[in-house]
């Protein structure tokens, strides 16, 4: 929640400071949900930007033969910098991204089991929960074009392409009545290990998002 207030307190600050020199707003979509965002070309080759976006979606997934289905809640709240080595449309991008996305995940049983590990349990609807968190910030790295130049009022498009540094914590949580079960704590750390060793491989979120808004 404070990272979501300091990035709401930038966008309001960048949008205070800009009405002089030329602020823009804009809409976005991508990985990171939809959202607005405030733009604030700072001369022709520098800006500063600050976006606010979310979306929740429900979805199933298939971990290790375990299949899981919930929600995934998508976070694309973050500040950036834009450096146009060209003067132009292209930009580089450096910044963070805050309150990272996370997923909140129910495994599915068949005909009343559930397997862990290779190990079949007895099992409820809710026996097996997992969630998977990204920290709270990232770095971001990226590449984009558009977004309006300095001194250039008009309808503005942008695309963005990065990366956000940071690998997601996964939590396996058993119920008790699986829990009872031998040897079903023991499988329920294995797979967690499983799982979180399977995505420690990917040490970045990619980002892709599209924006259109206006430059005053």
């Amino acid at each position: 929640m404070k990272k979501v207030r300091a990035a709401g307190l930038v966008l309001a600050l960048l949008s205070g400071s800009a009405m002089a020199q030329g602020v823009g707003v804009y809409g976005v979509a991508g990985t990171g949900g939809l959202g607005l965002g405030i733009n604030l070309p700072v001369g022709p080759a520098f800006g500063l930007r600050g976006e606010l976006a979310q979306l929740t979606t429900s979805d199933t997934y298939t971990e290790d033969q375990i299949t899981y289905k919930g929600d995934l809640k998508l976070r694309g709240n973050g500040v950036f910098a834009d450096f146009r080595p060209f003067l132009g449309t292209f930009r580089l991008v450096a910044g963070a991204t805050f309150t990272g996305s996370s997923a909140a995940l129910q495994a599915q049983t068949t005909d009343g089991t559930v397997t862990i590990d290779g190990q079949t349990f007895s099992a409820t609807g809710n026996s097996l929960l997992a969630t998977i968190k990204y920290p709270n910030t990232m770095p971001y790295l990226g590449v984009g074009w558009g977004h309006g130049r300095f001194n250039q009022p008009g309808w503005t498009f942008g695309l963005d392409l990065g990366v956000s540094i940071g690998k997601p914590k996964v939590t396996l949580t058993g119920s008790g009545g699986l829990l009872a079960q031998p040897g079903a704590s023991a499988a329920i750390a294995a797979e967690e290990r499983k799982v979180q060793d399977d995505l420690d491989s990917a040490k970045v979120l990619p980002v892709i998002k599209v924006s259109v808004g206006y430059n005053f």
